[in-house]
């Protein structure tokens, strides 16, 4: 099913398996740097993941997250005690959450038109007053189970402009010393703790 969603995104964008693969070796080469993440290749190359195994024409097996085990928890407390509670706390300024019925005639387009994520972004950047994202944000965790999801989630959160997703990571700006820096914990591509993984991503 999923391969069926990234063809239909694959046609729609124009996105390359060589910018699909760009995407593993940044989150792969990240992870390097995060103590908890499974996969670790500081090495890798595009060229190597264009010739890892083929599991559903076009996702390869380097294209998509492993199982891990793990989890993770977050406190929350009040303004005044937050600063008590850590020495560098984190401001939710805006929290959002949408959801979306899918009908199974809808599951090819899923991956081109993620509508509860697009839902989602709109309304969290106007409770956060983000007009521009790549200016206004420092750094973006997203929920990327594949390369060519990540892609796609560049378009629907407006990174870039749709079908831009492959000349956004062609570009740099998703990398750690780009203009806007994705999942520089290695996302969901270098460990992906199912249960865990959403929330690991705050």
């Amino acid at each position: 099913n999923f391969a069926s969603m990234t063809s239909v995104y694959v046609n729609e964008s124009g996105v390359t398996p060589e910018q699909a693969a760009k995407v593993a070796v940044k989150a792969r080469r990240n992870a390097c740097l995060n103590p908890h993440a499974q996969l670790k290749m500081p090495d890798l190359t595009v060229e190597q993941v264009l010739e890892s195994k083929m599991l559903a024409y076009p996702v390869r097996m380097l294209d998509f997250c492993p199982s891990s085990d793990g989890a993770c928890a977050v406190l929350f407390a009040a303004d005044d005690d937050a600063a008590s509670l850590a020495p560098r706390p984190a401001w939710v300024h805006a929290a959002v959450t949408a959801h979306d019925q899918q009908y199974m005639g809808d599951s090819p387009k899923r991956l081109a038109e993620m509508r509860s994520l697009i839902e989602a972004r709109k309304r969290g950047y106007a409770q956060a007053g983000i007009d521009d994202p790549v200016r206004d944000l420092d750094v973006a965790e997203i929920y990327e189970p594949a390369t060519y999801a990540e892609l796609a989630m560049y378009e629907c959160l407006a990174f870039c402009e749709k079908g831009g997703g492959g000349r956004f990571i062609d570009d740099g700006t998703p990398l750690m010393h780009g203009a806007l820096p994705v999942n520089p914990s290695g996302g969901c591509l270098s460990a992906n703790p199912v249960g865990a993984t959403a929330l690991i991503r705050v």
